[in-house]
């Protein structure tokens, strides 16, 4: 019997450490949520306004960017158009080839 406490002990406390961990994490849970609740019923904060006015970016509003960027001695390059507009690396490769056929086609745009 006296073998035996001390493996019993190391099972209680890891089981307790691991439960003690669970309810921490369900307290910081409850209060982020409350806190985003509180945040939700307050109409007049400055978050809550700039999250609502702000709108997503679309392909033809970074193309636009780079239209009125380009000037004859730029060479179009994804690298150029990420500087020029601030879009992604997936992007940019995208609008530099648009924006190089739309150059080369005499500026019609599509």
């Amino acid at each position: 019997m006296l073998h035996s406490v001390p493996p019993l002990l190391v099972f209680v406390a890891a089981e307790a450490v691991t439960d003690l961990r669970d309810k921490l994490t369900d307290a910081v849970n409850a209060a982020v949520r409350e806190a985003r609740r509180e945040g939700d019923q307050t109409p007049g904060s400055a978050a809550t306004e700039v999250r609502k006015s702000v709108r997503r970016k679309l392909f033809n509003d970074y193309l636009d960017e780079a239209r009125q960027a380009w000037t004859p001695e730029v060479v179009i390059t994804p690298a150029w158009i990420r500087e020029a507009t601030g879009c992604s690396r997936g992007l940019s490769s995208r609008l530099a080839e648009a924006l190089a056929a739309e150059i080369v086609s005499g500026g019609d745009r599509p």
